[in-house]
């Protein structure tokens, strides 16, 4: 049975959740959520808000889903621990580091992959579940059929968003907000710069989504296997939590939701379902005055969602009165019964208890979690019982059932220990140089250089003709949703010419290649910010990677150090801003395919500046219109094993190269991206 599972960023939405008819919620603890603007949760809180939810069955899932820094270590591993004190039902994680860690402290407890992760096809699912996940999030931007394709493959539950706020940007693969502003979406930090007025020719706010809704289409998902159906929100008012959840509990009870409703308490210029119904076009939206204003009357009226509990239980009751015995009142919901003992009843004076009277009064049951199902009384002529009487037992038998069904929920894990990361402390001498190109003309311009160990090139460009294949990293697309197969069939392929090194931007990509027996090295794009991260790559057989380019510099520099693969950080290039499948110049799918000639190739942000976008057959690269250049920090580029050298539209990359290996000084505007600054 799929679950209904809500956003809560606060107590206050939490009960609205709750009293709204959820089967789950998701809420971040106090250091460790993507959504750290978000009220959270503190331990205290935390085991008041477990136990509100398990008093109604409704499981609990921390979000722990944030990249971590070595130095933050030890305040994860308490983070882990007070969870599992708490007794929450799932950690939701996006760092395979922070996963390493949750499976040593508490073995038990199961963990979902943040859509964070980028698993936007089926082997990435499929490796998940050799990792011990037991859930993955699947990306905003798949399609019904590729979540369909993705959940009948593989045997792991998929969890997918059906409302609220929708992502341009792959999840997990946005750094607009960090390198433009230093607060990082992926550290639950984003300033959502993309609802910023970014423009291509006449056209307005052109990264700006509508809000996702597919609530009308939950009996598809559910037909398709998918185990839960996601809600986007813990910004989110209360209201807008118990509108949603009274939807999404409306549709799967066979009714029509009020979608109208919804719109008025949060939308960008309405809702869309572009990525699921593979139509790309329609998608832009911003919140207007129309849509501030609708607001309040629908906040108030959805009030009266939450204000009483959710009844979630039949109780069957029963009571027997007899002469000379005490009163015996027994309640049972699912396989749990209780047993309430009371006073004797004593001989009526005037009138005498009867049957219907009794039944009446254990039938009481408004405001609890329990609706009266089969009531029952077995009563002696001639005698009386009062009214509190008879309303304190059955107070004290819900009770009792409601305890035994706390009791049942519970997890009571055992703590583990935590196996700790070797140090291989190995000096560098002095780190190889690595290029990545974008154009065929730039890879007949690297192929002469002997200083590249090696040289990443889009397959696209790639042949059996292509020189120096020992010296080829292979980049397929990011995104394999729809090309799967097809990318599968082009690395056999490959590889068959003599080609063996891979780079992996996901999950799904290493699965791919470590089944093609070819070497995989690890993108920036897997996001590695700690040596626990790390040390799980290696163990999936990634021979090196690029670091995370929201390390600082003596992070990264620490990192590389305590390395048993090669590691190394992106030291020139324009930094990629952000990877989507809708194009921001076209409105539509990208133009890879239709090989459009006048496209411009860039949109501009409110200062003028022009942003390079990059465009394949199935996504958009969005670049930073200043150019990240190290050459001159030679003392701390010197500490890494590689150096990559990302060219874009460069024209010649032997110049950019010299001032590399002879300590160039760059001229002009230039950026030093985040080595030095860091993010939030």
């Amino acid at each position: 049975m799929s679950e209904i599972l809500a956003p809560c960023g606060s107590y206050e939405s939490l009960v609205a959740a709750v009293n709204s008819g959820t089967d789950a919620v998701y809420l971040g603890e106090e250091s460790f959520s993507a959504r750290k603007n978000a009220a959270n949760f503190s331990y205290e809180q935390l085991c008041e808000a477990v136990k509100l939810c398990h008093y109604s069955s409704v499981k609990v899932y921390v979000t722990l889903n944030t990249l971590v820094f070595d130095k933050e270590i030890p305040a994860l591993k308490k983070a882990i621990i007070n969870c599992a004190k708490a007794d929450v039902d799932a950690f939701i994680v996006q760092d395979l580091g922070v996963a390493k860690l949750a499976r040593d402290i508490v073995p038990d407890m199961p963990l979902h992959a943040s859509t964070q992760m980028t698993v936007n096809s089926l082997h990435g699912a499929r490796l998940l579940k050799k990792l011990g996940f037991s859930r993955v999030v699947l990306g905003r931007e798949l399609s019904y059929e590729q979540i369909k394709t993705i959940t009948e493959g593989c045997d792991i539950e998929t969890e997918v968003f059906v409302h609220g706020a929708l992502c341009v940007c792959f999840s997990g693969q946005c750094y607009m907000s960090s390198v433009l502003g230093g607060r990082s979406g992926n550290r639950g930090l984003c300033a959502q710069p993309c609802r910023l007025n970014f423009t291509s020719d006449k056209r307005q706010n052109v990264i700006s989504l509508k809000d996702l809704s597919i609530i009308e289409h939950l009996e598809a998902l559910k037909s398709a296997g998918v185990t839960s159906f996601k809600i986007e929100g813990r910004m989110k008012r209360p209201e807008y939590v118990a509108g949603t959840v009274n939807a999404c509990r409306t549709v799967i009870n066979g009714g029509k939701p009020d979608l109208e409703s919804l719109k008025c308490v949060f939308s960008r210029s309405g809702f869309t379902t572009g990525y699921f119904a593979d139509d790309f076009t329609n998608m832009q939206g911003v919140r207007t005055k129309e849509d501030v204003v609708s607001a309040p009357k629908a906040l108030t009226a959805m009030k009266q969602l939450y204000h009483k509990p959710f009844v979630r239980y039949d109780a069957n009751i029963s009571a027997v009165i007899k002469k000379d015995e005490p009163i015996v009142i027994k309640a049972q919901s699912q396989d749990i019964a209780v047993t309430v003992i009371g006073n004797e009843p004593e001989t009526a004076i005037n009138k005498a208890v009867d049957k219907e009277y009794i039944t009446k009064q254990l039938s009481k049951l408004g405001g609890t979690l329990y609706k009266a199902d089969r009531v029952s009384a077995e009563v002696d002529d001639g005698l009386v019982v009062s009214a509190s009487e008879l309303n304190e037992m059955r107070r004290k038998a819900i009770a009792s059932l409601s305890e035994k069904i706390l009791e049942k929920n519970s997890n009571n894990y055992k703590l583990g220990k935590v196996e700790e990361v070797a140090v291989n402390s190995n000096k560098k001498i002095r780190p190889e140089f690595r290029c990545e190109i974008a154009t065929k003309e730039q890879l007949s311009q690297v192929l002469q250089e002997d200083e590249y160990s090696y040289i990443y090139v889009p397959m696209k460009f790639l042949d059996e003709n292509t020189e120096d294949k020992f010296r080829i990293v292979i980049v397929p697309p990011v995104f394999l949703g729809d090309c799967e197969e097809k990318i599968i069939a082009q690395l056999k392929k490959l590889k068959s010419f003599g080609y063996e090194n891979v780079c992996a931007p996901t999950l799904s990509h290493i699965e791919i290649i470590n089944q093609l027996n070819m070497k995989t090295f690890g993108s920036f794009r897997l996001n590695i910010t700690n040596s626990y991260s790390l040390s799980e790559y290696r163990r999936l057989g990634v021979a090196d990677a690029v670091l995370s380019v929201e390390l600082m510099m003596r992070d990264a520099q620490e990192l590389c150090g305590s390395s048993f693969i090669k590691t190394g950080i992106i030291g020139y290039g324009k930094l990629p801003l952000m990877i989507t499948r809708r194009c921001p110049i076209n409105d539509n799918k990208p133009c890879g395919k239709s090989k459009r000639k006048d496209c411009p190739h860039s949109i501009t942000d409110r200062q003028g500046n022009t942003l390079k976008c990059y465009c394949d057959d199935n996504a958009v690269e969005i670049f930073n219109p200043d150019t990240l250049i190290l050459s001159d920090r030679q003392k701390d580029i010197s500490k890494f094993d590689f150096i990559l050298l990302k060219f874009t539209d460069e024209e010649d990359t032997h110049s950019i190269l010299d001032m590399y290996l002879n300590d160039i000084k760059p001229d002009g505007k230039l950026t030093r991206g985040l080595y030095y600054r860091g993010v939030q």
